[in-house]
Parts: structure tokens; C-alpha cells; sequence
């Protein structure tokens, strides 16, 4: 696990404990699965079977209170496979790929919602 600690400390963005629905392809499947963490610049998808890292895919997820569906692509960038997860959840750190910039706007309006909802709690 501390190859995963370590990506986490080089994170060019602030990650924030959202939890969202997102649907991906594999090779064989598609997948459902929730994310544990979201920033602007990827997420944490909590699965107890990561893709392995370097894989690029398709995936989408809606931002709470937009009906928009966000397609885009990503790539794991870092993996938690379960028997290394200890403190933190198995799954995989995706970095978005062609985010297009109305989905940017979306992904960044969520994320200032959430740090002012929490500030208010």
C-alpha cells in the first residue's frame, strides 16, 4: 500500500469524500460501482476488482442535482487491490481524459457546493 500513499501525496488536486454512481467498460463487462473521492482531475472508484493500472476506458457518472450524464475517459492511474486496502477502500484512482469543459464547469460547481455545505455543517 504505500505505492498507493504516496500517489495520493503527489495529487495536483484536492480530493473531497463524494460519493456518485459510475458506470464503466472493461475488456469483458460493464461495470457499476460508486466513487469513494472526486477532485477535478479524476476520482476514486471503489471496486474490489481494479483495472489494472495504465488502462484507459470510458466511463459516466451524473453530477447530484443535473439531469446532464458526463462521458468521458479515464485511466487508472493507481490501484488498491483489497488484500492491500487496510484503512482504505480496495479500487482504483482514475485521471479524467478529454473532459470536455461544460463537464469541467459541472465537476467544479459540485465540488465548491460540497466544501461550502460542509463548512455550513
Amino acid at each position: 500500500m504505500g505505492a498507493a500513499l504516496k500517489s495520493m501525496e503527489k495529487r495536483a488536486t484536492k480530493r473531497l469524500p463524494i460519493r456518485v454512481l459510475v458506470e464503466y467498460e472493461s475488456a469483458e463487462d460493464f461495470l457499476i460501482d460508486y466513487t469513494a473521492n472526486m477532485s477535478v482531475g479524476g476520482m476514486f472508484i471503489q471496486t474490489d476488482d481494479p483495472l489494472p493500472m495504465g488502462t484507459r476506458f470510458r466511463l459516466r457518472f451524473r453530477v447530484p442535482g443535473h439531469d446532464k450524464i458526463i462521458e468521458t475517459f479515464g485511466e487508472v492511474r493507481w490501484c488498491v487491490p483489497p488484500a492491500e486496502a487496510g484503512p482504505m477502500h480496495p479500487g482504483m484512482g482514475i485521471q479524467f481524459d478529454d473532459l470536455k469543459a461544460s463537464d469541467l464547469e459541472l465537476v467544479t460547481g459540485l465540488l465548491q457546493r460540497w466544501e461550502v455545505d460542509e463548512l455550513e455543517d
